[in-house]
């Protein structure tokens, strides 16, 4: 299995737990499913609502849930639940992720990633074992260095925007579920660009609300209004998500 490090650390041997809800109605569509979120993540995306997770040094209270407690606490509630979302942070970082999910597999549950798309190798392991149902990722921007760099706040090379490339063509003839999804930022993302993304996505992008309420970073960025993000919507055939 290839190695994934952790922020240049050496690998963990479990999965790096920062946070867990037992229970969502909303984060795994059709699905209850308990949420994991998993600690550290390469991009450094000013918008982010997850900041403990992507720079957890920066947090007074640094918390972490030993991943046999969460098999356990999943475990409790196993007839209340369809499945786990898997969520970050960055999962497809850790060496480990597979191994995790063949543990909620072992428990009969659905699993749903969410990822950015920059380890296809892990996401092609993952789709080769059938440890995943479903998958969601993000695609920050169109698929050029200058404008990613732009969103996800470090360098960006071809390389990289081919390991996105990459993945989005291994999802898309995977046959599992999929969400492609972009956080719109007003003054960042333009009409051309959610056109350049829908391609990328297949053509099936959903459109997510930038929440500016908890940043990674302050930003000059805005949000889109309602009727602006339906008109995107509408002349690019993709569907907006209320809930982010």
């Amino acid at each position: 299995m290839p190695s994934y490090p952790f922020n240049g650390e050496e690998v963990r041997r479990e999965l790096p737990v920062g946070g867990y809800i037992p229970q969502s109605f909303i984060d795994y569509p059709g699905c209850i499913a308990a949420v994991i979120f998993t600690v550290g993540c390469n991009f450094r995306c000013s918008y982010c609502h997850n900041p403990e997770l992507v720079e957890p040094e920066r947090t007074v209270v640094n918390r972490r849930i030993p991943f046999h407690e969460v098999v356990r606490l999943v475990g409790r509630n196993r007839s209340c639940l369809d499945g786990v979302v898997v969520t970050g942070g960055e999962p497809a970082m850790h060496a480990s992720l597979p191994e995790s999910l063949r543990t909620f597999r072992k428990l009969g549950l659905r699993v749903k990633l969410d990822t950015n798309g920059s380890y296809p190798e892990m996401l092609d392991l993952l789709l080769q074992e059938r440890l995943v149902d479903c998958v969601a990722l993000d695609i920050k921007a169109p698929l050029r260095p200058s404008r990613y760099e732009e969103v996800v706040g470090i360098p960006c090379s071809e390389a990289m925007m081919k390991r996105i490339e990459r993945s989005c063509s291994l999802l898309l003839n995977s046959g599992i579920d999929l969400v492609f999804r972009s956080t719109l930022l007003k003054g960042i993302h333009a009409s051309e660009d959610v056109e350049e993304m829908a391609a990328a996505a297949g053509n099936r992008l959903v459109l997510q609300r930038f929440r500016p309420e908890r940043t990674l970073r302050p930003l000059a960025a805005g949000a889109f209004s309602d009727r602006e993000l339906q008109a995107l919507a509408s002349r690019f055939s993709c569907v907006i998500c209320s809930s982010g």
